[in-house]
């Protein structure tokens, strides 16, 4: 997958350590749960772009109903 592919997502610009976990991530070298965890660390507004490139690449990707207030992934089955 390449960036054009994920383009609605993006932001006109982005900060650098997210495009470096996106490189990484869209190379195949990170797995979905890790790019949701780090992607978004220099800006908390990035958890939505996350969770849209996410759909995009990622075909076995389920949406979070809801963001844990820590910032951390759970699996959707609990609570």
């Amino acid at each position: 997958m390449e960036l054009r592919d994920i383009e609605s997502c993006l932001p006109p610009r982005l900060h650098t350590f997210s495009r470096q976990v996106l490189e990484i991530y869209l190379h195949g070298h990170m797995t979905t749960e890790e790019f949701r965890r780090w992607f978004h660390m220099p800006n908390s507004d990035y958890l939505m772009l996350g969770d849209c490139i996410a759909q995009k690449v990622d075909p076995h990707y389920i949406p979070e109903a809801k963001l844990p207030p820590s910032i951390t992934l759970r699996p959707n089955n609990t609570f």
